[in-house]
């Protein structure tokens, strides 16, 4: 009315609208699910690998949460010392 342009209009560019893909026919996929015998024992090999170093880390983890917890105590014990002593 004034020439005065609404500041916080949002303008739609056409960039920002997203183009709709034509959808992919079934029968033109390619088959990539066949996996060589050799490819998969190497593979399997490799999950092995990866199960045992998850198993080290776990029970690292566990003695890491005992030595915690064993040192929350020796904190509380202090913590009662000292607050007994003054």
């Amino acid at each position: 009315m004034f020439g005065i342009k609404n500041p916080f209009k949002r303008e739609v560019k056409t960039s920002d609208v997203p183009e709709i893909s034509k959808p992919v026919e079934l029968g033109a996929r390619e088959e990539t699910s066949h996996i060589e015998p050799k490819e998969k024992e190497e593979r399997k090999n490799e999950f092995e690998v990866l199960i045992a170093k998850i198993d080290a880390l776990k029970f690292q983890y566990e003695a890491m949460n005992e030595k915690i917890s064993n040192i929350e105590k020796m904190v509380r014990e202090i913590y009662e010392m000292a607050k007994s002593s003054s």
